[in-house]
C-alpha cells in the first residue's frame, strides 16, 4: 500500500562549490597549515579582510566577510548557496538576471497555498569583480555616498540627495544595481525612515505584513551598516527569498530584454523634437511600471548622453496621468498633469500626492474609477491637461511628457485611445502586449501613421497580495491620514478619522458651497442626503461660471436663497479647439436645461444641481484640487462636516479670491475603511492589553503570586505599557456588529449551487 507522504531524500555528500571569495580563503588557509576547510567551520577563525577596491558595494565588505564564517543558514553571496550545518534544503536556488530572456510560463511563482513547491530564489548578490545587485526589503532612506547605481530605471550618483525608497510585499521589490563596467563600484548608506505609513496597519489589516516584521533584524548585516540604529528597524537585507517573512511571496523587480531597450531609446533626446511618449495596453501589462522606469531614466539621465546641451537640467519632467482606476499619484478617479522634479521610489499609496520637490500643475475629477461612466467628459478632461502642458512648456522648454492610459483596449475603450493619439500626435506609442488582438494593434497603427507603434511584451505575470479594489483602499487611506506638507516630506497619522475634528461648511449663506453635482446617476432631491452622506466627493474649484453648462450671468435670478442662471435660448456649449467628435454624445441646449439650475432639498436645504439636468463641469473652466469625507450633516445649522488633508491656506486661498466651491460625487468607491478604523484599532488595542496581562499574570505565578501595583500593566520585560482598560466598544456610525444570523434577513445568507455530475443517475 502506497504511503502519500513524502520520503526525506538524504544530501549529497559532495562538497557545495565554493565562491571566487570563498575559494580564495579556503587557499590561503591551506598556504598557512591550516587545512582546506578549518576557515570555513571554524567561527572562531578571524576572516580575511578583502582590498576595498574589488567590492561592489564598499559598505557590504564587513558583511560578506562576516557571513563566511557562520555555521548556521548565513545569506548566500557570490551567486551560489553558503556553507551550512543544514544540509537537507529540498528547494532548488534559482537566480534571475533581468538580462536572461524570460517567458511568462517559466517565470511565473507557484501558488501560495503550497510554498514548499516555490523554489528559493537569489535576490542579493557579492560578487567581487562582476556587477552586484542588492534586495531590500522595507522602507528607508538611502543616501549614494560613492560611484553610481541604479534603481527602478533612475541613474543615481554620489550626492548629498537622499531618497525615499519603499520595498513592500504588496509589489515586486525594487533591485539596487551596480554596473559590471563599474571599476570603482559604488557605496551607499541606508538609514531608518519613521514617516508613520506602517502605524496605518492598526487602521486596517491592509497595511498588514508588507514590510520588515522583525523587531531589531537586519538580516545578518552588520548594525554599523545602518545610521541611526533602532531596536526595531524599517528594513531588511534579503539574499535570498528564504530570507523574508514566512508564507511571503518575494518577486523582484524584472525588466525584459526588449523593455532595457525601449528604455534606452525612448529616453534619448534632441533639441528638434520633445519627446510625448503615450503608454498604453490591457489590464495588468504592466503599464505603471514602464512608465516608471522610463520617468525615472528620464529625469536622471547622464546629460554627456543626450543631445539636449542648451536646456535646463533642473527642467525635469511632466506626467500626464489618464488612468482614473490607478492613478500614480492621485486618489482614484482623478486625472492629472504633474510636474516631477524626483524619482518615484515607491507604490502609489507612498505618494498620493506628489512630495515637495514635484506639483500637481492641473487636476480634474471624473468621479470613477473607469472612463466607462462618461466618456465624453474623460475626453473633455484629458485633452485639457494637455492644453495646459503646452501652456507648461513655455516656462520649462524641452520637458518631455510621459502619458500613462487606462487599461480599457476593447470598444469605446480603443476609440477613446484612436482619439487621444489624434488630437496629441505623441512621437511615440507604446503597446505593451505583443498578444494582440489583432484588431486593436492594427487600429492603433492606423491612428499612429507616420509614428511607428512599439509594441513590448507585457509584465511577467506575478502573484499579488492585494487585489486593486485593495489598492485604491489603501490609496484612499493613505491621503485622509497623510500629512502632506511637512518639510521633511510626507507622513501618516494612525489617529482614526472618527477623532479627528472635520471642517464645517456652511451650505446657505456666504462663503460657503455653490452646490452639490451628481455624475453619472442624479438621486432625487428627497435623497440626496442618504446618497453623499458618509461617502467620498471631490472639490471642484471653478474657475469661471462658464464651466457650469446654461449659467449666465447677465440674467440672474433667485430662487430659494440660491443664484441661478436662467436658460439662454442661443447658449450651446462650445468646446472651441478641444474635438471629441465620436463622444459628443450630448449637446447642453438650453431648451434641454429645466429650470432652476439649482434646487434645494426638501428637508435640509441642500442646494443641489437639479437632478433634471444631466449635466458636468466644463474642465475647461474649473480644476479639482482633492477628495472630502463627508462625515455629517448638521441639518439645524445647516453645515456640512466634512474631513479632507488638504490644507487651510488652500481653503482660505480660494475664499479670499472668491472662487466657489462645487462638491461632485459619482462613482467613487465607498470609504467602509473610514467606518471600521476605530473598531480595528480598539480591537488591536484589547488583544495587546490581554497578552501583556497574561504575560504579567504568568510572571506573577512564577514568582509565588506577586502582586504588579500601580493603576496601570506593565510588561517590563518587553518595555511595554499600557494604561487603563481598553475592553468595550462604542457605537460607529454605518456600522452593525453580527453575531451569527443575528439582524440578517430571511434569504440574506449565501447560496451555493450545487452541479449535478450525474451522479444521482446510479453511474460510476
Amino acid at each position: 500500500m502506497s504511503s502519500s507522504k513524502r520520503r526525506k531524500i538524504e544530501a549529497s555528500s559532495e562538497k557545495a562549490p565554493l565562491s571566487a571569495l570563498a575559494a580564495r580563503r579556503a587557499l590561503q588557509a591551506e598556504a598557512e597549515g591550516k587545512g582546506p576547510s578549518s576557515q570555513l567551520t571554524d567561527p572562531g577563525v578571524r576572516p580575511f579582510e578583502e582590498p576595498r577596491e574589488d567590492n561592489r558595494f564598499a559598505a557590504l565588505r564587513s558583511l560578506s566577510s562576516r557571513n563566511d564564517n557562520k555555521n548556521e543558514s548565513s545569506p548566500v553571496t557570490a551567486g551560489v548557496p553558503s556553507q551550512s550545518s543544514k544540509t537537507t534544503r529540498k528547494d532548488r536556488i534559482t537566480e534571475l538576471d533581468p538580462s536572461d530572456n524570460y517567458s511568462p510560463s517559466a517565470s511565473r511563482g507557484e501558488s501560495p497555498e503550497a510554498p514548499q513547491e516555490r523554489p528559493s530564489i537569489i535576490l542579493s548578490t557579492f560578487k567581487p569583480g562582476q556587477g552586484s545587485r542588492l534586495v531590500i526589503l522595507g522602507h528607508f532612506e538611502m543616501l549614494v555616498s560613492e560611484g553610481q547605481v541604479t534603481l527602478l530605471g533612475a541613474s543615481l550618483k554620489k550626492s548629498p540627495t537622499t531618497y525615499r525608497v519603499y520595498a513592500s510585499l504588496s509589489h515586486s521589490l525594487p533591485v539596487i544595481r551596480v554596473s559590471s563596467d563599474d571599476v570603482n563600484g559604488a557605496m551607499i548608506s541606508l538609514r531608518q525612515c519613521d514617516d508613520g505609513l506602517p502605524v496605518l496597519e492598526q487602521l486596517s489589516p491592509l497595511f498588514g505584513k508588507l514590510w520588515n516584521d522583525r523587531p531589531g533584524s537586519l538580516s545578518s548585516e552588520p548594525r554599523s551598516l545602518v545610521t541611526g540604529h533602532k531596536q526595531s528597524s524599517s528594513f531588511q537585507i534579503l539574499f535570498s527569498s528564504e530570507e523574508g517573512p514566512k508564507k511571503a511571496y518575494l518577486q523582484p523587480v524584472i525588466s525584459p530584454p526588449e523593455w532595457n531597450a525601449a528604455l534606452a531609446r525612448l529616453s534619448i533626446r534632441n533639441d528638434q523634437t520633445i519627446p510625448m511618449i503615450l503608454i498604453c495596453g490591457p489590464k495588468s501589462s504592466g503599464k505603471s511600471t514602464f512608465a516608471k522606469l522610463l520617468s525615472n531614466k528620464l529625469l536622471t539621465m547622464d546629460k554627456k548622453r543626450s543631445s539636449e546641451s542648451s536646456h535646463d537640467s533642473q527642467s525635469g519632467i511632466a506626467v500626464l496621468d489618464l488612468d482614473p482606476g490607478q492613478p500614480e499619484y492621485s486618489t482614484p478617479g482623478q486625472l492629472s498633469l504633474l510636474h516631477l522634479l524626483e524619482p518615484n521610489f515607491g507604490p502609489p499609496y507612498t505618494h498620493p500626492i506628489p512630495s515637495n520637490m514635484s506639483h500637481i500643475i492641473r487636476a480634474h475629477t471624473v468621479a470613477a474609477i473607469t472612463p466607462s461612466l462618461d466618456p465624453a467628459l474623460y475626453m473633455s478632461c484629458a485633452l485639457d491637461l494637455f492644453t495646459h502642458y503646452k501652456d507648461h512648456l513655455s516656462k520649462y522648454p524641452g520637458c518631455p511628457l510621459v502619458i500613462n492610459t487606462a487599461g480599457w483596449v476593447l470598444g469605446t475603450g480603443l476609440e477613446i485611445l484612436e482619439e487621444l493619439i489624434f488630437r496629441i500626435k505623441p512621437t511615440e506609442v507604446v503597446y505593451m502586449s505583443q498578444e494582440g488582438p489583432l484588431e486593436v494593434t492594427k487600429s492603433l497603427r492606423d491612428a499612429v501613421k507616420k509614428s511607428p507603434l512599439l509594441e513590448l511584451p507585457s509584465q511577467i505575470s506575478e502573484f499579488t497580495s492585494r487585489t486593486a479594489a485593495h489598492l485604491r483602499t489603501m490609496q484612499y487611506m493613505s491621503y485622509f491620514h497623510m500629512n502632506p506638507y511637512d518639510d521633511n516630506g510626507l507622513t501618516w497619522s494612525n489617529t482614526p478619522l472618527t477623532s479627528v475634528p472635520p471642517w464645517e461648511i456652511d451650505y446657505c449663506g456666504q462663503g460657503g458651497i455653490l452646490g452639490i453635482m451628481c455624475y453619472g446617476e442624479q438621486p432625487p432631491a428627497d435623497l440626496l442626503l442618504d446618497a453623499i452622506n458618509g461617502s467620498m466627493v471631490a472639490i471642484v474649484v471653478v474657475d469661471d461660471m462658464a464651466a457650469i453648462p446654461g449659467w449666465k450671468p447677465a440674467d440672474q435670478e433667485s430662487t430659494n436663497g440660491v443664484t441661478t442662471g436662467r436658460a439662454d435660448p442661443d447658449l450651446e456649449m462650445q468646446m472651441d479647439d478641444i474635438d471629441i467628435r465620436a463622444f459628443d454624445d450630448k449637446s447642453y441646449h438650453s431648451q434641454d436645461l429645466t429650470q432652476p439650475l439649482i434646487v434645494r432639498t426638501p428637508h435640509e436645504a441642500l442646494p443641489y444641481f437639479n437632478p433634471s439636468n444631466t449635466i458636468t463641469l466644463d474642465p475647461r473652466y474649473s480644476n479639482t484640487i482633492g477628495l472630502a469625507l463627508i462625515r455629517g450633516i448638521d441639518i439645524p445649522h445647516q453645515r456640512l462636516q466634512i474631513l479632507t488633508p488638504i490644507p487651510a491656506s488652500e481653503i482660505e486661498r480660494l475664499n479670499s479670491a472668491g472662487k466657489p466651491i462645487v462638491l461632485v460625487s459619482g462613482k467613487f468607491d465607498t470609504p467602509g475603511w473610514a467606518y471600521t478604523e476605530d473598531l480595528i484599532q480598539r480591537t488591536l488595542r484589547e488583544k495587546r492589553v490581554k497578552e501583556v496581562k497574561d504575560a504579567r499574570e504568568a510572571r506573577a505565578r512564577k514568582k509565588r503570586g506577586a502582586a504588579v501595583p500601580g493603576g496601570g500593566v506593565v510588561d517590563t520585560d518587553e518595555d511595554v505599557t499600557v494604561l487603563g482598560d481598553a475592553t468595550g466598544t462604542v457605537d460607529a456610525p454605518w456600522v452593525e456588529r453580527l453575531e451569527g444570523s443575528q439582524g440578517r434577513g430571511v434569504g440574506a445568507k449565501v447560496w451555493r449551487v450545487r452541479r449535478d455530475l450525474g451522479k444521482s443517475d446510479g453511474g460510476e
